[in-house]
């Protein structure tokens, strides 16, 4: 008798950064660079970044970003088990945003994203997300989860207008910053 295989837990092999950069004319995923830096470590200073991202540092210096770049982005990219990108402006490459891959297995990955205070209202987070879901069918894979808290109605528009659907009752989850909070799941097949 053989033992089943759980094959949603095997070890991915996604190769991003063959993918990317991805864009549609305005936005592009691209990934995160040493010049992204400075406007990364301010993007994560917002208040709203604090609150809805769940980063899992309390603090991101220009200098903490740097170190991440060379060590867990690296090796996160080099594996395909975790990629943090920029969302960025298509003409000037300009950082707008960051858009996250994370707990990857063969079929799926969670999305998460933000988007920097002063470009907000421009459609980017929602353009960026649908430019996630074109870069994830590329790698490989076959639908991707999300989530968001309950008192975030921006991220739940945001998310249904790129296609997710809700999945699951609102329920106490532990985010990615380490926090339990009321969490909202959506999911989204990816066609092929």
């Amino acid at each position: 008798m053989t033992a089943k295989t759980d094959h949603s837990k095997e070890r991915p092999c996604h190769d991003f950064l063959a993918a990317l950069p991805v864009s549609d004319g305005t936005v592009a995923i691209r990934a995160l660079s040493a010049e992204d830096a400075d406007a990364y470590a301010a993007g994560t200073e917002d208040v709203l970044v604090k609150r809805f991202a769940h980063l899992p540092l309390d603090e991101y210096t220009p200098e903490i970003v740097h170190t991440l770049l060379k060590g867990a982005i690296a090796d996160g990219l080099q594996d395909g088990t975790l990629a943090v990108l920029a969302i960025s402006d298509f003409h000037s490459d300009s950082f707008l945003g960051s858009m996250v891959f994370f707990d990857i297995t063969s079929d799926d990955a969670e999305i998460g994203y933000w988007v920097a205070p002063a470009h907000r209202g421009r459609s980017i987070a929602c353009r960026a997300l649908m430019l996630a879901c074109e870069l994830a069918r590329s790698v490989g894979l076959k639908r991707l989860r999300a989530r968001t808290v309950t008192d975030n109605p921006i991220s739940e528009r945001v998310l249904c207008k790129a296609g997710f659907e809700r999945s699951g009752d609102v329920r106490p989850e532990v985010v990615p910053s380490g926090r339990t909070e009321m969490s909202v799941n959506y999911l989204l097949e990816l066609k092929e």
